[in-house]
């Protein structure tokens, strides 16, 4: 069963709220949310949920429809397995059947390591003598053909594709950085520029999230912690809706807090997710309640900015903290975000202990929480992460995760941006998508390049909603491209050079550079459509160096 948050309109026209609006322009975030808890708690009108538990029932239904679906559709049939497995009591039949059923899957698809993986995992339960026969000889099958996806992968590789990711050079105070970038304040705002001049398809920045959020349509393929997408992960002990690489993800993600977000995980959507999790690692960063009260009461003021502006982007627990405070049109937001604040908190206390016992200390805490989850959520800038996947075909997956990044989420926004975002699991790479000059600001799109996205009014409204952005004479907004970009003879004759294969791994260096070289003569056009051929080219070199090094198997239907 999925909960969502339709009922949230219940609160708009609630005459017991009425004066909550004046609590928004507060300067203390908290006084919103604490009013409407104080309401809430008279009127007892707080959301109702559903949660899931662990069903042996309900879980065979799942895998039953598994079954039917595994030779017509295999990819709705792994969905099925995954929350089959999801929903099955630990060594449950169910869950070893839903194993054995995912090996099967994968050695269909040989990916034969994932189904060696599955098989061992299945064995480590208590399996039946004839399920342990099956299964060995599954295994059997798979250790005979696992060569063929070592020869694939041996193929792909070269030294210049192993090693594209890799940092080079050494930036003391952006370590996530390459020399090419430098972070300046002015009025104590974080800019990011160019420290030199800076040629197309250079790497810029690596830089792990402080933490990430699953899109919901990728919480059944895709790891919790670290956003790995295999038909061979692990599910939660505790809850129906993450799963895990392995063990090493799930004690990770179970230090940053999902032991506590796990008891509520069904509530807790796709807008709130990331600044929730945000909200949990932070106060396990904390020593103590005092130290978190401590950080929520100085949020957004000039003693945290001339605090962590030096090491924000170093290992400070608090980096995530040191964002944008100048964002508009925020109390639409402020509002829905407060509400959902509220009975989140309603049923942390319900269903947790994360909050203290003692009554006066938890007054204080809730008050942080509030403070800080609100924080997160109107002021921070969720980068959207785009992940290559492959089986066969390599291709941008279609729902996005979100990230926050002390360094990436600092960057501005632009429609034409400087810069490429690709995802690498949990990290991303920075890579300059036109020359940069010395001293430039470095850009990125929060809604994803526009040749990658859909112009015109659905991107004019997530950037309005989701980050109170509003473009003037903006192009790509108004979805007023022009047609038709002439192109001079240099640039034509560097046309007619351009990959016309695929074969990625053939003379990758050379090829890669000469995309580059092209996408940086034809900058000056960047609205025709032999732009538009070179950076789909450009994306499709840089997915293939994901693909190489950050493999995710997405298991299609034909």
């Amino acid at each position: 069963m999925e909960n969502d948050w339709t009922g949230l309109d219940k609160y708009y026209k609630d005459p017991s709220l009425k004066d909550i609006y004046e609590t928004l322009l507060s300067k203390d975030l908290s006084d919103c949310v604490m009013h409407a808890r104080s309401v809430l708690s008279k009127t007892n009108n707080w959301m109702k949920f559903l949660f899931n538990e662990k069903s042996t029932l309900i879980s065979g239904y799942y895998l039953k429809h598994g079954s039917l679906m595994s030779e017509r559709d295999p990819e709705q049939a792994l969905l099925k397995y995954n929350t089959a497995l999801l929903l099955a009591p630990f060594d449950s039949e169910t869950m070893k059947l839903a194993y054995r059923a995912r090996a099967d899957i994968s050695l269909c698809f040989l990916q034969c390591n994932s189904c060696i993986n599955n098989i061992n995992t299945c064995l480590a339960l208590n399996c039946s003598q004839d399920l342990v026969d099956e299964l060995m000889e599954m295994k059997s099958k798979a250790e005979q053909l696992v060569y063929i996806e070592k020869q694939a992968s041996d193929i792909l590789s070269s030294s210049f594709t192993d090693n594209f990711f890799n940092i080079k050079g050494n930036n003391v105070e952006v370590p996530c950085a390459t020399p090419d970038v430098d972070v300046k304040v002015e009025s104590g705002r974080v800019k990011v520029v160019a420290a030199r001049d800076v040629a197309v398809g250079t790497l810029l920045a690596k830089e792990t999230a402080f933490i990430t959020a699953t899109h919901s349509k990728n919480k059944f393929i895709s790891c919790h912690y670290c956003l790995r997408i295999s038909p061979d992960l692990k599910p939660c002990d505790g809850c129906c809706k993450a799963l895990f690489c392995d063990e090493n993800c799930k004690e990770k993600s179970m230090l940053e807090g999902h032991d506590v977000e796990c008891k509520i995980i069904d509530i807790i959507v796709d807008d709130v997710k990331l600044p929730f999790k945000a909200l949990l690692k932070i106060r396990r960063l904390c020593n103590s309640w005092d130290e978190f009260i401590a950080v929520s009461n100085i949020l957004g003021t000039d003693e945290m900015n001339n605090e962590f502006t030096e090491r924000i982007f170093g290992s400070n627990k608090f980096s995530v903290l040191k964002s944008r405070s100048d964002k508009r049109f925020i109390h639409g937001k402020m509002f829905n975000s407060c509400m959902c604040i509220v009975n989140i908190i309603h049923y942390l206390e319900l269903r947790t202990s994360f909050l203290p016992e003692c009554a006066e200390e938890r007054e204080a805490v809730i008050r942080a929480v509030a403070r800080i989850f609100l924080y997160l959520s109107l002021y921070c800038t969720p980068v959207r992460m785009l992940h290559a996947i492959s089986l066969g075909e390599m291709q941008l997956h279609d729902y996005t995760n979100r990230g926050y990044f002390p360094l990436i989420g600092n960057l501005e926004h632009s429609c034409t941006p400087n810069t490429f975002v690709i995802g690498l699991r949990n990290s991303v790479a920075l890579l300059a998508l036109q020359p940069i000059k010395k001293g430039e600001q470095l850009t990125f799109s929060y809604t994803g390049h526009y040749l990658t996205t859909v112009p015109g009014r659905e991107r004019v409204m997530e950037l309005l909603i989701s980050y109170g952005i509003v473009c003037k004479d903006c192009v790509v907004c108004e979805d007023n491209i022009p047609h038709h970009q002439p192109l001079d003879l240099k640039q034509l004759i560097a046309v007619l050079g351009r990959p016309t294969s695929d074969d990625f791994h053939v003379n990758t260096k050379d090829v890669y550079e000469n995309v580059c070289r092209i996408m940086n003569l034809l900058n000056s056009v960047s609205f025709s459509r032999e732009y538009f051929d070179i950076f789909v080219t450009f994306v499709k070199y840089i997915m293939f160096f994901a693909m190489v090094n950050y493999p995710n198997v997405y298991i299609q239907s034909t």
